[in-house]
């Protein structure tokens, strides 16, 4: 019996791959679970294997194309079975219109995630920086040396050509921008009181606690106060999500991804930076699978080790809200006749119009604010 093996949906989002590899060739002998193609989605980089034993009979598709999901890829046959030539026709042409349909999905563009900063965003007083600790360095290392080329290194007038990759990101992107119609909110918030919490709990464990943990379970404790941040639109109503995951935007060999933590409300500070570090790691290897990457109700993304002070990140597409996290500075602040040094961190929510209105989006990140800037809560909420 011939099997017709077709480029399948890894993610609830996913539409679309690039063949990255192939490693098998017509007539060679496969078995089960055999790895026949890597792909490349706006997200990861996975594998296709084979769903039996068999031998290859057709490779519909070549390295370097850019399909939809559910085109077909390979025919796999039984030992000594025949060929049906009318029907590997049938299906090249059905590939070749995929190639066609997405072609337009391919325009250069360049608008990719956020870099999440899984250590300290810097504290600054005026133009004084305080250097970055040792959060999670080897792995942010590796990504580093991981990353493209700075641009500052190119050379004025290179034409830099976009990777497969890079193009579906942007479509991404420009799908949000021109679909999701968004409004913007920005607080800052007082951290004072969270770093030497931080600091404290630092000291006491056998790891280093992140700003991104306390963020994770401020807006998992916030999500739950306000479900409707956790809304999809479909065709005629607003479906919330069943459980609190969030994403958050990391460095990984390819570019930039968004691995979602699952059930965040349910985790302690301590679970849950020990489930950023195995993210962190397995990013730096590249070895994040699709379930990593799957859903979400938010994304967090985090500049502030680049002492960026606010910015407005993209919605991804199905999900409601981004929040942007910029870096902490210190900041002179009035209280009566003294004058204190305080920790403020700008927090920026871009939100969905279409499923959250403004007052919602106002008090949800109202809450995250009130959260941290009030640790405790953070830390005995399980």
């Amino acid at each position: 019996m011939a099997i017709e093996i077709i480029l399948p949906r890894l993610g609830r989002t996913m539409e679309q791959a690039v063949i990255v590899a192939l490693h098998v060739q017509v007539g060679q002998k496969v078995r089960k679970g055999q790895v026949l193609a890597d792909l490349e989605t706006d997200k990861a980089t996975m594998q296709i294997e084979s769903p039996a034993a068999g031998i290859i009979g057709a490779i519909l598709t070549e390295q370097g194309d850019v399909l939809p999901v559910e085109t077909p890829l390979f025919v796999l046959l039984d030992d000594g079975q025949p060929l049906d030539p009318e029907r590997i026709e049938t299906l090249r042409q059905q590939v070749q219109a995929a190639r066609e349909s997405i072609l337009e999905l391919t325009a250069p563009a360049a608008h990719t995630l956020p870099l999440a900063d899984s250590t300290t965003p810097s504290t600054q007083t005026r133009s004084k920086s305080h250097p970055m600790p040792a959060t999670s360095q080897e792995a942010l290392d590796a990504f580093q040396a991981s990353q493209p080329v700075p641009a500052s290194q190119f050379k004025p007038g290179a034409r830099i050509p976009l990777t497969r990759w890079q193009k579906i990101i942007a479509q991404k992107m420009l799908t949000s921008k021109r679909q999701i119609p968004c409004f913007y909110l920005i607080l800052q918030a007082d951290v004072t009181e969270l770093a030497q919490v931080r600091q404290n709990l630092s000291r006491q464990g056998s790891r280093t606690i992140s700003y991104n943990d306390f963020l994770l379970k401020a807006a998992a404790l916030s999500l739950r106060r306000y479900p409707i941040l956790t809304g999809q639109l479909t065709t005629d109503a607003i479906e919330l999500a069943e459980q609190i995951d969030i994403g958050l935007a990391l460095a990984a060999r390819h570019g930039l991804v968004a691995p979602v933590l699952r059930e965040v409300d349910t985790l302690t500070i301590f679970q849950i930076s020990a489930a950023v570090q195995d993210l962190l790691d397995r990013a730096a290897r590249n070895a994040l699978g699709p379930a990593d990457l799957e859903g979400g109700c938010m994304t967090i993304t985090n500049l502030g080790k680049f002492g960026i002070d606010s910015f407005i990140p993209i919605v991804i597409p199905g999900q409601a809200s981004i929040l942007g996290v910029g870096c902490i500075r210190e900041q002179c602040v009035p209280d009566g006749p003294q004058i204190q040094i305080r920790k403020k961190m700008t927090l920026t929510l871009s939100v969905d119009h279409r499923i959250v209105n403004g007052a919602e989006a106002a008090q949800f990140l109202d809450h995250i604010k009130k959260l941290l800037e009030h640790p405790s809560e953070l830390i005995d909420t399980p």
